[in-house]
């Protein structure tokens, strides 16, 4: 899919809130109530911000896949005024301590970027703890529903505590999705090894397939 540009959008179409640039009369610098504090909460944090940046239609900016302008283009004063939006909201949802050191700091880019080089270290400890409570996790005569999302729930965070490798090769092979189908099975497998023995049967059947 080919990577959109600035030059994509045209410019009548600012007022559309499918725009990047498009700014609502009643977006204002508070977008959530969680705070960053450290590396202990930024992946939570992290993924709450991309949440509502992309329904914002925001996450092109600080990613760059919507350009920043040129001084000369007749949208430059909009592009900052939004530049300068997601960096309110940005400072507006870190703890102070955290907002003191980026005050300086001019691009929504370079922002998130910044935050991204100090706070995402891989916490060890934690990946260590959910690798345990995931071996460990059982069905326990709960329903499949709640031991599901439990487990789930487990996956999930350490998907965002250790993001999947992204290929940017510009290779054809199905090494990617044939990697993606093996970590599904995985799961798959780890899902059934916690059922209860009333599920036995099933299980078995499903591991034939």
């Amino acid at each position: 899919m080919a990577t959109t540009t600035a030059t994509d959008f045209n410019t009548e179409d600012t007022n559309s809130s499918n725009h990047p640039l498009y700014l609502h009369q009643n977006d204002h610098p508070c977008l959530i109530s969680k705070k960053l504090t450290g590396s202990d909460n930024y992946s939570s944090w992290k993924r709450s911000m991309m949440i509502v940046l992309n329904a914002k239609n925001k996450l092109k900016i600080i990613t760059k896949e919507y350009k920043e302008l040129e001084i000369t283009s007749p949208l430059r004063a909009l592009w900052e005024r939004n530049n300068d939006m997601i960096i309110s909201w940005i400072l507006n949802t870190v703890t102070e301590e955290i907002s003191n050191s980026l005050s300086f700091i001019n691009s929504a880019h370079h922002l998130w970027h910044e935050l991204h080089e100090h706070y995402s270290q891989i916490d060890g400890h934690r990946i260590y703890q959910l690798a345990h409570d995931i071996a460990q996790l059982k069905q326990n005569n709960n329903s499949i529903e709640i031991y599901y999302h439990k487990l789930n729930g487990y996956w999930d965070e350490t998907d965002a505590l250790e993001d999947p490798y992204m290929c940017i090769c510009t290779c054809t092979c199905d090494n990617g999705r044939l990697n993606g189908e093996r970590e599904q099975r995985k799961r798959l497998i780890t899902f059934l090894m916690g059922l209860d023995d009333s599920y036995s049967n099933i299980r078995g059947q499903i591991l034939l397939m």
